[in-house]
């Protein structure tokens, strides 16, 4: 019965090793994408003020484009969840991983309601000021200009003129406030993994 639970023990281990792996990967491309968001965010702040942006408004256009948006880090937790709903985790004989794997679980959750705030400020104050000062066809056609699918707005709107308004500022300061913490999340998420795969391996050399 012993030797049966072990085997039991090093399988649950190592599937839940391998999503956490997988994991980590898609945690760490999240965390890159907020990166570029940020430097986005830093780009477009230093454009905004009284005085028109003497950059062209394609650039400007662009930038908007990898701002003007949220993010969500496609985490799976399917193994952990069929792990979780099974009852083995309860075989699980190092404590140290248990509670790792617990704390895990929070700093997700943390991360996930991030994301849900974000979204939901983002769709109630970004979007209905930008939706007035931009035309979002000709922000689609600098990321696919090879697509003839897109093209450029038959209306003439200088996308330099939202920068011009105090009040697309403080909206610019919210959104890059959620980016900030975004990033904090998602580092606190990241390293929890990397330390409890490493607590796994180790389990798994014994």
């Amino acid at each position: 019965q012993n030797k049966q639970q072990q085997k039991v023990e090093i399988s649950t281990l190592k599937a839940l090793a391998s999503e956490f792996k997988e994991n980590r990967n898609s945690i760490q491309s999240c965390k890159d994408d907020i990166i570029k968001m940020r430097l986005s965010g830093d780009s477009i702040r230093m454009q905004i003020g009284p005085n028109l942006s003497p950059l062209n408004t394609d650039n400007i256009n662009r930038i908007i484009g990898d701002i003007g948006s949220t993010l969500k880090c496609k985490i799976s937790i399917d193994i952990l969840e069929d792990i979780q709903g099974s009852g083995k985790l309860n075989l699980l004989t190092n404590e140290k991983i248990r509670r790792s794997i617990s704390k895990w679980s929070s700093y997700l959750k943390e991360l996930e309601g991030e994301e849900n705030d974000w979204a939901q400020e983002f769709s109630q104050q970004f979007l209905p000021y930008a939706n007035k000062w931009l035309q979002w066809d000709n922000v689609d056609f600098q990321f696919n200009k090879d697509d003839s699918r897109y093209f450029k707005s038959r209306f003439i709107i200088d996308p330099r003129v939202i920068l011009q308004k105090p009040e697309f500022s403080n909206i610019m300061a919210i959104q890059y406030w959620r980016i900030t913490r975004m990033q904090s999340r998602i580092d606190s998420l990241l390293n929890h993994t990397d330390k409890l795969v490493a607590l796994i391996q180790k389990e798994l050399k014994k």
